[in-house]
């Protein structure tokens, strides 16, 4: 190769890479300013919390009914927007351009990521504008002379100019209407409050978001709005349970029912992890994991759902048919003391958050205190049958229907004369069973209350518990003994009353209640012998055969003992409502190796039918009829002409 060419390719190759040179820094001091400045605000190292989701809850056989689904939330720094907003309008001032105007321009002298928007030769406006400090917009002496559309833009690189980036304004200019948009809000009604609470530093904008929507909005990468993974509880179960279960508020913590009795078992450990953010607080990348968050323990109940259901839906028919206030029922195993069923009415959804308010949410078992009235005439029996003041072959006179205590008259619906104790029970005689509980001290019969858990703390410390009150003894007066011998005189709630019953089911002997699912059966303690229980529980059978006071309650292939009760409601400030009353049914099912205890209440029928032996009675049937099937037991009584 000649000399000459040689040289001119060596002198090419060197115009070449300072060419290159060129370009390079080129790029790098304009094109690439705004990127490595992004990236110089991204190295913050924060740690941030993982949640943890509530253990899920589930009824005996593993059903659920309730469990945390993952969600989202989105909040902002109203201080960091309205001053974002603020300073943002008085860089258009300070420039003297409006939004419009400088969407045009960027547009129009855009390169890369850079627009091109005026040279300034104020120092005092250079100032102003560097103390903005707004992301998206820099102050550069830069000489600059490149075509554009045709259009060619010359820089003189002995003034300042003002440069933006589009994409990093967009992230806060526009944050009201995007969030709008996407989040299906009120644009004025959102700016309103960001700007009534612009010296706060935290705003839940929505919370409950899916996961998906959540994203979305992290990917707009506003400046002050940010997003947080949580929990949403979700109730399979619906109203058959609402008011058992209850609710967690909108922080996934326990407010209600279940969910607030157990809250510390089934909140679960919040985690932590590291990540990267950029300089407005947004994640852009993982680092590493600090502590795994734990969820919270499962919890399963003694509740058999299908149960729950079915009673549910019975109840509110009974309910409706009658045009009652409210209705509830409890079933006990009677063998373990577990709860099978707790139902409440009215109910609400506890998946809708606006119905989480009000009367419907209680739960009336446990809440509401009742004088339980002619269910309590079997332990006067039995008691007197242990006191051995009585015996089964006892005669009381009960005649002429009605006796006086200490100026009170108590009397019976109808004149039944002489009645042996199964009689009593069987026509439920307020006369007769008030002389049998006169044979008694006062403190004998008080205390064999409390020993069947009448005004006694039920050990599962459900919120709202109520157990009423029980005077000692020794201020009773005979007018006492006698009315709390049919019921009246002190209240109970239903749970209560149903754990009474107990009694009589297993034999004598008292066993604790247990919410939770029980793999082996509790320990009890012996109140009465059990051939007495035993012999009160064959007289309870006679209320409903033919002649007692709950026929309907009979089922077909199984012996059924049980009471009914007809109460007069109290007024508020003393004494009974005129034609206003609780229904009652007790039972046990079945007689001969009793496998459940049901209580029903229905409160104010309202039809002109209200006697417990009409109105609850049938009930009981109905929900039994099922609940044996459910469980398998065999009957223990043949059908006729079967």
């Amino acid at each position: 190769m000649p000399k000459i060419r040689r040289d001119l390719v060596v002198f090419a190759l060197i115009v070449i890479g300072f060419i290159g040179i060129a370009v390079r820094a080129y790029y790098v001091q304009v094109v690439k300013t705004d990127f490595l400045q992004e990236e110089a605000e991204k190295r913050q190292i924060r740690d941030i919390a993982i949640p943890a989701p509530r253990g899920a809850i589930y009824d005996r056989h593993g059903s659920l009914l309730a469990l945390s689904t993952p969600m989202a939330s989105v909040w902002l720094d109203p201080k960091v927007i309205t001053q974002l907003e603020s300073d943002y309008l008085t860089f258009l001032k300070l420039i003297n351009l409006t939004d419009p105007q400088l969407n045009k321009l960027a547009e129009r002298n855009r390169y890369k990521r850079l627009s091109f928007i005026r040279q300034i030769n104020d120092s005092d406006l250079i100032d102003k504008l560097s103390k903005l400090d707004l992301p998206g917009v820099y102050i550069k002496q830069i000489e600059l002379n490149y075509s554009h559309n045709g259009n060619v833009i010359n820089v003189n690189k002995s003034l300042p100019s003002v440069w933006v980036n589009t994409n990093l304004l967009n992230r806060y200019r526009y944050t009201f209407d995007k969030l709008a948009k996407h989040l299906d809000l009120d644009r004025t009604a959102l700016m309103k409050k960001v700007y009534r609470l612009s010296k706060k530093r935290f705003l839940y904008v929505r919370r409950g978001l899916v996961p998906d929507l959540a994203e979305k909005i992290e990917s707009l990468h506003l400046n002050g709005v940010y997003t947080q993974g949580e929990y949403r509880r979700y109730y399979p179960a619906g109203e058959s349970s609402a008011n058992l279960i209850g609710f967690t508020n909108i922080d996934d913590k326990g407010i209600e029912g279940i969910e607030l009795a157990y809250d510390s078992w089934l909140k679960g450990t919040p985690g932590k992890k590291q990540v990267l953010k950029d300089r407005a607080g947004h994640v852009i990348d993982f680092v590493k994991d600090i502590k795994d968050a734990k969820p919270g323990n499962q919890l399963n109940l003694s509740i058999d759902q299908n149960l729950q259901y079915f009673t549910y839906r019975s109840l509110k028919k009974v309910m409706i048919e009658h045009q009652a206030l409210s209705a509830s029922s409890v079933i006990l195993d009677a063998k373990t003391g577990e709860i099978l069923s707790m139902v409440s009415l009215p109910s609400f959804n506890p998946n809708d958050s606006a119905q989480r308010r009000g009367p419907g949410i209680k739960n009336r078992v446990i809440t509401d205190l009742i004088e339980p009235g002619s269910p309590m005439k079997p332990f006067i029996i039995a008691k007197a049958l242990h006191e051995g003041v009585i015996d089964e072959n006892t005669v009381i006179d009960t005649s002429p229907g009605s006796i006086r205590i200490q100026g009170n008259r108590i009397s019976d619906t109808s004149r039944h004369g002489e009645l042996t104790p199964l009689e009593i029970i069987q026509k439920s005689s307020n006369v007769g069973v008030s002389k049998i509980a006169l044979m008694m001290k006062p403190e004998q019969q008080r205390e064999f209350w409390a020993d069947i858990g009448i005004g006694q703390e039920s050990g599962l410390f459900l919120p709202g518990e109520n157990h009423g009150y029980l005077k000692p003894g020794q201020e009773w007066q005979p007018i006492d003994q006698a009315s709390a011998s049919f019921g009246y005189g002190f209240n109970t709630n239903l749970l209560d009353l149903a754990h009474s019953y107990l009694l009589f089911a297993n034999h004598g002997e008292m066993l604790p209640l247990s919410i939770l699912k029980l793999n082996e059966a509790p320990q009890g303690h012996q109140v009465i012998e059990s051939e007495i229980a035993d012999s009160v529980l064959t007289m309870m059978e006679s209320v409903v055969a033919q002649g007692g006071t709950a026929p309907k309650a009979q089922i077909p292939g199984y012996r059924v003992a049980g009471k009914t009760g007809t109460v007069h409601k109290t007024k508020s400030r003393g004494g009974y409502k005129e034609n206003t009353y609780l229904s009652l049914f007790a039972g046990i099912v079945p007689v001969s190796d009793p496998d459940m205890v049901m209580i029903v209440l229905i409160n104010e029928p309202s039809r002109g039918v209200y006697y417990g032996g009409s109105v609850a009675a049938p009930a009981f049937r109905e929900v039994m009829s099922e609940a044996l099937r459910l469980r398998n037991v065999s009957p223990d009584q043949l059908v006729e002409g079967s």
